[in-house]
């Protein structure tokens, strides 16, 4: 019989495809079916918690709602009895469905379509009043990515969302509703707001998962073992040819295949015989020689890109070996910092050249380590100073704020080896943002630097600057400002650049964690 007849008989397999794709489909159908329950209750209970709602008590609230209310109105309103009658009836709309319901609010409409204000929240009072992401009396909302809302609230109808919104937060899914309490178009007094999740439906569909996930368990199992079955007597003769390759591929040259049938894999077992005593005679002589000389190319390939990515960043690196051209860039936006080690020089006079090279090699070995932890680009090192740039090769946005908290990291560096080794060693350090233009110099030992205005006023910040701290310029105080706390060096002349304002950079601004509703 035929390979191809042979193969035939394996099709029925797909029918264990088939019915995983037919539990899938149910899941989606009850998934489906459930979500639009879920909606009918929304929209049952946003309609039925509108109705409770005292209209005289929330026409008085609603008189209240102005855009200029100070803290102490607010609180006063929210204490007030028309405040807690309503708030009552809101949380009677959450208690109906106490694990479905989670947001039950009140707003309405301002001039400004894109805009509400809250008129009662059912949390605010039973919640922190510290909590700053209570929506409290007044208080703005902006409604123009929420178009069901923002109808809601211009047309003054009934509005219902159509899809569950992911909310990663609690890692639940949720559909709101959004139902007028009275008015008509352009003088609506209202909406009221349900927000409920899926976690009931979830938990259902959780279940459903789980049972559709047996049956195609179960399913799985017996195709596996009507395919091995199969497998057993259709596929012997190729396991047979595929052995054999085995054992040649590992320099059994002597092996070959039996012939036990007319069909492909018996041609495909005699092509096989042929092709390898046609090899067999110039493995025998080429194989040695061929794999001593590739281990060899292998190893000098990466000892050669192991030293070139010591001197060069990688993409750097990949351009030189891709072009023999002159390699420059222009960077609009980067940070450089220069560090020098106060009290190097005084201590070389009273220690040996060898113990010096082992300390500052130590030194700049955790300079290089906080590089690579940060994300930037060591450019050299002169004596006992110590260049390096964030931005660059790879552009990126937050690359003074990385400068600067590697320049507080050395600080810490310095004084930890300082403690390890009984030395009285500090850095120096000057920060500056701007453009440069870097490239690779040289043809044989080249290095990559950078050049312009802004390396040489980085250069000037260390040389001005004062040992233990972080000087910069206004340009790197601007971009980090708002992330790090500094002291005014007010004005000062800086030698090849005039009178300049300078900073002392002192910490990192500590921000308080963000509460969300």
């Amino acid at each position: 019989m035929r390979l191809r007849r042979k193969l035939g008989i394996a099709f029925f397999l797909v029918s264990s495809l088939v019915s995983v794709l037919l539990g899938i489909s149910l899941y989606r159908f009850i998934e489906r079916e459930m979500e639009s329950e879920l909606r009918v209750r929304l929209r049952d209970i946003t309609d039925l918690g509108r109705r409770t709602i005292d209209r005289p008590t929330y026409e008085r609230l609603l008189a209240l709602v102005t855009g200029d209310l100070d803290a102490a109105s607010v609180r006063r309103i929210e204490g007030s009895a028309d405040y807690a009658a309503v708030s009552r009836s809101l949380n009677r709309i959450r208690d109906t469905e106490s694990d479905l319901v989670r947001f039950v609010y009140v707003l309405v409409p301002t001039s400004d379509p894109n805009t509400a204000r809250f008129v009662v929240d059912a949390d605010v009072l039973t919640a922190d009043p510290r909590d700053a992401s209570i929506s409290h009396f007044a208080r703005a909302y902006d409604v123009s990515e929420i178009p069901a809302l923002r109808h809601a609230l211009l047309d003054c109808r009934a509005m219902l969302e159509h899809e569950f919104v992911d909310d990663p937060e609690f890692h639940v899914r949720s559909v709101s509703a959004y139902f007028p309490i009275g008015g008509s178009r352009g003088r609506c007094l209202g909406v009221l707001g349900v927000d409920i999740t899926d976690a009931k439906m979830q938990a259902v569909l959780n279940r459903a998962r789980k049972l559709a996930g047996t049956l195609s368990l179960a399913v799985t199992m017996l195709a596996l073992i009507i395919s091995a079955s199969l497998a057993t007597i259709l596929t012997r003769p190729l396991m047979a040819l595929n052995d054999t390759v085995k054992r040649f591929a590992a320099k059994d040259f002597d092996a070959r295949t039996d012939i036990t049938s007319t069909d492909e894999i018996g041609e495909l077992g005699r092509n096989f015989n042929d092709m390898a005593s046609s090899l067999q005679d110039h493995a025998e002589h080429l194989e040695d020689l061929v794999e001593r000389r590739t281990r060899e190319l292998h190893a000098e390939k990466q000892e050669s890109e192991r030293l070139l990515l010591n001197v060069l960043p990688e993409p750097i690196a990949l351009r030189l070996k891709q072009s023999s051209g002159v390699i420059v860039d222009r960077f609009e936006d980067v940070t450089v910092l220069f560090a020098d080690i106060v009290g190097f020089t005084s201590l070389s006079a009273r220690t040996s050249p060898e113990e010096l090279v082992s300390m500052l090699d130590g030194i700049f070995s955790a300079f290089d380590e906080l590089a690579g932890a940060f994300g930037l680009e060591k450019i050299k090192t002169i004596g006992d100073a110590y260049m390096v740039v964030g931005g660059i090769p790879t552009p990126r946005a937050d690359h003074a704020e990385s400068v600067a908290s590697m320049g507080i990291a050395m600080h810490r560096a310095i004084a930890e080896f300082s403690a390890k080794h009984g030395a009285e060693l500090s850095v120096r350090i000057g920060m500056n943002s701007g453009p440069v233009v870097a490239g690779v110099i040289g043809k044989r030992k080249f290095i990559y630097d950078l050049w312009g205005d802004a390396v040489n006023t980085a250069s000037r910040m260390e040389s001005h600057g004062v040992p233990g701290r972080i000087h910069v310029t206004e340009a790197t105080y601007e971009r980090l400002r708002h992330a790090f706390t500094f002291e005014s060096r007010g004005t000062m002349e800086i030698k090849g650049k005039g009178v300049m304002a300078t900073y002392l950079l002192v910490a990192p601004i500590e921000l308080p964690r963000a509460a969300t509703a």
